[in-house]
C-alpha cells in the first residue's frame, strides 16, 4: 500500500496510507500533503476529492 507524506494541523509530519488521505482532508486534520508534483496545501491549493461511491451516474443508459 502506498504511503503519502503529510503535515498535520499541529505541524507534525508523518506518513498515511493512500486510502486514509480523503478522510483526513475532509476531517480537517491535514495542513498539507506531498504529491508527485509537489506539496498541496489543504484549503489553499486545489484538491480533488472522491466522494461518490456507487454506479457512475455520468454514463448514459442505452437501454
Amino acid at each position: 500500500m502506498k504511503e503519502i507524506k503529510v503535515v498535520f494541523i499541529d505541524d507534525s509530519e508523518g506518513f498515511v496510507k493512500e486510502t486514509q488521505l480523503n478522510a483526513l482532508i475532509t476531517s480537517g486534520r491535514l495542513k498539507a500533503f506531498l504529491r508527485s508534483d509537489g506539496w498541496v496545501r489543504v484549503g489553499i491549493d486545489p484538491v480533488r476529492e472522491i466522494r461518490f461511491k456507487g454506479r457512475d451516474r455520468r454514463k448514459v443508459n442505452d437501454g
